[in-house]
């Protein structure tokens, strides 16, 4: 890659994001397939590059080979074209429909542009110009609702805890918030503490409804770690994998450890939403059905 390039383009299924220009670094985060970065500046010997994401603003040093080198017109143009979301945890990209080689997995929040549809496949190119076909129910429109916050979190129950993760392979507390919000139409910084400051105490005298965040650890300094509040006293967060927890006290599913480090219940600012932008439906799991699968 010559030259220092103005933005880039994922074109991995994962990109991992890491503090200095390393692999024995410490893993920061990971980049998703077709998320845009802006190029801040390289290693001498070409191979790192410091990124910014132009999402949720997180930086760190990735790899070159992980991503397309593109101008503002290249990133423009992607903007358009990829319209398209994974919304299945996991899927993959075939040179044939259902069948042939691999392209590439995708991983739940990729964008992709998607074109036209072959039975129950969908066309689709990738940033870097490969391209294949995936099945048609893996994905949902850009500005069309998820499948709702208790859909997803239940489709994330038992991924294991990874420091920096953010795929269901692994991820860790505020990723999981991060991706869990999404569906309802909030966005949220990555790191714990971002979302802390972000997020505003509840009015008094209010409860706490779905879609809250309960924040926890010391009493002197940022949060360590949040959870999604599932309502009844039930949050879910990654915590060893992820599960269900409960903010009282005479519950089987309250953390004796954690409990002592509750910080308070939280608010995005834009207030969690019952019907994220777009309409359609949601498939509502209930909260006898999360006490099963915990």
């Amino acid at each position: 890659m010559k030259g220092r390039p103005g933005h880039g383009i994922i074109s991995i299924a994962a990109l991992d994001l890491r503090r200095s220009p390393d692999h024995r670094s410490e893993l920061c985060s990971q980049l998703l397939l077709g998320e845009v970065v802006r190029v801040v500046s390289g290693s001498r010997d070409g191979r790192w590059w410091r990124v910014r994401s132009t999402g949720d603003g997180d930086h760190g040093w990735v790899r070159g080979w992980g991503f397309q080198a593109v101008g503002a017109r290249g990133t423009a143009v992607w903007r358009r074209r990829a319209r398209a979301r994974v919304v299945a945890c996991c899927t993959e990209l075939r040179a044939e429909p259902g069948r042939g080689a691999l392209v590439s997995p995708l991983f739940l929040n990729s964008r992709i542009a998607a074109g036209p549809r072959r039975g129950r496949h969908r066309r689709a190119v990738l940033p870097d110009g490969r391209a294949g076909w995936v099945e048609a129910s893996a994905l949902s429109g850009i500005g069309r609702r998820g499948i709702g916050l208790e859909a997803r979190v239940a489709s994330l129950l038992g991924v294991p805890y990874l420091w920096g993760g953010r795929t269901p392979l692994g991820m860790d507390c505020s990723a999981f918030s991060q991706i869990v919000l999404a569906e309802i139409g909030i966005a949220l910084p990555r790191d714990a503490a971002e979302q802390y400051r972000l997020c505003r105490p509840l009015p008094d005298g209010e409860q706490p409804r779905a879609g809250d965040l309960a924040f926890f650890g010391p009493r002197r300094g940022p949060p360590a770690h949040v959870g999604v509040v599932l309502g009844g006293g039930l949050f879910a967060h990654a915590r060893g994998h992820v599960r269900v927890g409960s903010l009282d006290g005479y519950n089987v599913l309250y953390d004796n450890a954690l409990g002592r480090q509750f910080r308070g219940v939280r608010r995005a600012p834009e207030g969690p939403v019952s019907t994220p932008p777009g309409g359609g439906r949601s498939r509502r799991i209930g909260l006898t059905r999360f006490l099963r699968l915990t």
